[in-house]
């Protein structure tokens, strides 16, 4: 997978170096690839100079800002072998995800579950976007620090989940009861809808609770990045809570 532009590269370089296979920079020297050269040689990276026309071709008329990284190809996740890792965890998340299509929002929810330390995130082989470099690119390296799976039927594989004492909660406006009303201190499965049909029907039924974040008046939704996030921070709390010793 290819990686371009100034941003993106740094934070690859920061966050995943270990995926970094090669760095291709522009031959004229560019102050703002300063810190590229840096994190290259803190990592013990190669990098090799070249002309700005192939450049342009990797990126394919992309802006790549005089940068392109290779990284190692993304591989998939099998849902049997994540469970059979986490049987004995009291707690554990899986984030479950409803055809969302957009590549900077899976990379940014990606982001949020590698921050909130998600054991893994369960995306559709279809009508879904993949871990491609756009996704990796808004997922600042980290998409590679998250098991993801692709699965074939979400509704199946939520029940599949629920069989193996996940409980499924649903980020849903429709009703639902106030995200922080709700004890989580569980295995959770929280399933997230797309971008334009949010969760479809099938896959609500298969949930255990119906959970929407108490926004403000005149409000009426977030996208799915930031739900995600607000949704994971407070699955972080209740865990830190539940788990921190009790003061006599």
């Amino acid at each position: 997978m290819l990686i371009y532009g100034v941003h993106p590269c740094e934070e690859m370089l920061q966050n995943r170096p270990d995926r970094v296979l090669a760095i291709q920079i522009a031959r004229a020297d560019s102050p703002n690839l300063a810190k590229i050269r840096e994190l290259a040689a803190r990592h013990a990276k190669v990098i090799t100079r070249v002309e700005p026309a192939a450049l342009d071709a990797l990126a394919e008329g992309g802006n790549h800002q005089g940068v392109v990284l290779e990284t190692a190809p993304f591989n998939y996740a099998h849902l049997d072998e994540l469970l059979a890792k986490l049987a004995d965890k009291p707690r554990a998340c899986f984030v479950v995800l409803e055809q969302v299509q957009d590549p900077g929002n899976l990379g940014a929810i990606l982001r949020s579950a590698a921050a909130m330390g998600v054991d893994a995130v369960l995306i559709p082989k279809d009508r879904a976007v993949a871990v491609t470099p756009a996704v990796i690119r808004a997922s600042a390296g980290l998409a590679y620090s998250v098991a993801v799976a692709r699965v074939t039927n979400v509704a199946r594989s939520l029940q599949t989940l629920r069989e193996h004492n996940f409980w499924a909660v649903a980020a849903t406006a429709e009703g639902a009861t106030d995200l922080w009303d709700i004890d989580l201190d569980m295995r959770v499965a929280l399933v997230l809808g797309g971008e334009h049909g949010g969760i479809r029907r099938l896959v609500a039924e298969n949930c255990d609770f119906r959970a929407r974040i108490p926004m403000a008046q005149g409000v009426e939704s977030l996208n799915v990045a930031s739900a995600a996030s607000i949704f994971l921070y407070e699955l972080r709390r209740q865990w830190h809570k539940a788990a921190a010793p009790k003061v006599e």
